[in-house]
């Protein structure tokens, strides 16, 4: 049975995976790809995973299908075809345009570039690999500060996201079975871990210079569900985002365990709607400095029935009684499967660019009620997407492709192709010369600036 699909590939895990591992690695592609989250698109790989895992997490199931396989042995003993190893290509300019290379970092190994962060002035800039290893180096030369790691003889995770400072002096980074660091990166110290991780996208932290601290957007859930069952953490807190802010100090008040709460919502205007209880919120993101919050979210809204939801709260904000109370300061909502993933913010929550039906990419201002239209062509939910700090340009890569866009034009400034897969972008959060980081599957980095910056 030749064209047999290969099921272990498709949930992501090695054929001796026992029960355990291929429930985890259903929950985490479920979360990814669900409609709700990647629209239409997701649809087919969605179906896909469900038929995969319904036959390996049924033991008879799962023997005939291992004994189907052409050239199959048990699933214990089957070996994954070896990859080949990817092309350390640098970017090649196909269409020339306003960005030229500035950095090429090398020092990397082959584990590819999941995450990256700047600090404020883009003088930081913050690489972090699959597994977990994170590499602080000067954006001018490349010269390493710091390589920080989440600790040796922890169980084997997949990172998701990294934050600097806005200084640089702090790094916080989270992902699936390592929890949340924070570091010193002047000299590696952690300052604080947890076994907090959640689903990508359904958390996000920040970290201060000044009276150092960590400002946590979590499911708005008991906090000790995030090491025991992150999965069920995000979905019993989907109504609604809890805010925490912990100092990071020798001597903590568990006061930083009340959080601010932002509760979810199908109001529009004077119209009242009952809560919806199957509300689902896909997406947490904190502004560079953590006075806002964007949320991304399914669910019954007045007059528009289902629908996605982009709601930006202020968090600092204080009622009459003088006591800290978020309020919604933003909205947009439309029809559910108009907007999907994926998602790009700038550093402080005025543009947010999301995937569109019709091929296209809307970029709304939420504070000034602006909205933008760039057409892009297919979108799927492996594509990447970055805007720029005062959402002037938008980057979109799809597989080894990169292509940037003017979003007020509407028109196509530049396009390369990768040596292998781009698997993360992130523009600096400094307005007066913005810089453009791409990560590679091969584990290449590089840096393009705006010519005059």
């Amino acid at each position: 049975m030749t064209d047999e699909a290969d099921y272990y590939a498709i949930l992501e895990v090695k054929p001796d995976a026992d029960e355990e591992t291929l429930r985890t690695a259903y929950r985490r592609l479920a979360w990814r790809y669900h409609p709700d989250i990647a629209g239409p698109e997701g649809l087919e790989r969605m179906r896909a995973i469900n038929v995969a895992y319904q036959t390996l997490s049924d033991p008879e199931r799962r023997k005939t299908y291992d004994a189907s396989v052409s050239g199959a042995q048990t699933s214990a003993h089957r070996e994954a075809p070896p990859r080949a190893r990817p092309t350390r290509t640098s970017l090649r300019p196909v269409a020339s345009g306003p960005l030229t290379p500035r950095l090429r970092f090398t020092a990397l190994d082959q584990a590819p570039v999941a995450a990256m962060a700047f600090s404020a002035d883009g003088a930081w800039w913050a690489l972090g690999q699959m597994d977990g290893r994170i590499t602080v180096v000067s954006a001018r030369d490349g010269a390493v500060t710091r390589t920080l790691t989440f600790g040796a003889g922890e169980r084997p995770g997949t990172l998701q996201s990294l934050r600097l400072s806005p200084r640089g002096a702090l790094a916080v980074a989270w992902g699936f079975s390592l929890g949340t660091r924070v570091w010193s990166v002047a000299d590696g110290r952690t300052l604080w871990n947890t076994g907090i991780n959640a689903p990508s996208g359904a958390m996000d932290a920040v970290v201060y210079d000044s009276q150092p601290h960590v400002r946590l957007a979590t499911p708005d859930a008991p906090i000790a569900l995030a090491s025991d069952d992150p999965f069920r953490w995000a979905e019993d807190g989907r109504r609604a985002t809890a805010v925490y802010s912990r100092p990071l100090t020798p001597q903590v008040s568990p006061a930083w365990l009340t959080p601010l709460r932002c509760v979810e919502d199908g109001n529009l205007g004077l119209l009242r709607e009952p809560p919806d209880e199957n509300w689902r919120t896909h997406l947490r993101a904190l502004s560079l400095d953590g006075r806002f919050l964007l949320t991304f979210s399914t669910g019954r809204v007045a007059t528009i029935g289902r629908a996605n939801t982009l709601r930006l709260w202020e968090l600092d904000r204080r009622n009459f009684r003088g006591t800290l109370e978020p309020r919604a300061v933003g909205r947009v909502s439309e029809i559910a499967g108009l907007l999907q993933e994926p998602l790009a913010i700038t550093p402080d929550l005025r543009w947010v660019a999301t995937g569109a039906v019709g091929r296209q990419i809307r970029l709304f201002d939420l504070r000034n009620r602006r909205q933008r239209g760039v057409e892009i062509g297919k979108l799927s939910p492996e594509t990447r997407i970055a805007l720029s700090a005062d959402g002037a340009w938008l980057v979109i890569a799809r597989g080894a492709r990169l292509q940037l866009f003017d979003t007020e034009s509407g028109s196509q400034r530049q396009e390369w192709e990768a040596g292998s897969e781009i698997t993360s972008l992130a523009f600096s959060p400094d307005l007066r010369g913005a810089i453009l980081g791409v990560g590679l599957r091969s584990g290449l980095a590089e840096l393009w600036f705006f010519q005059g910056s």
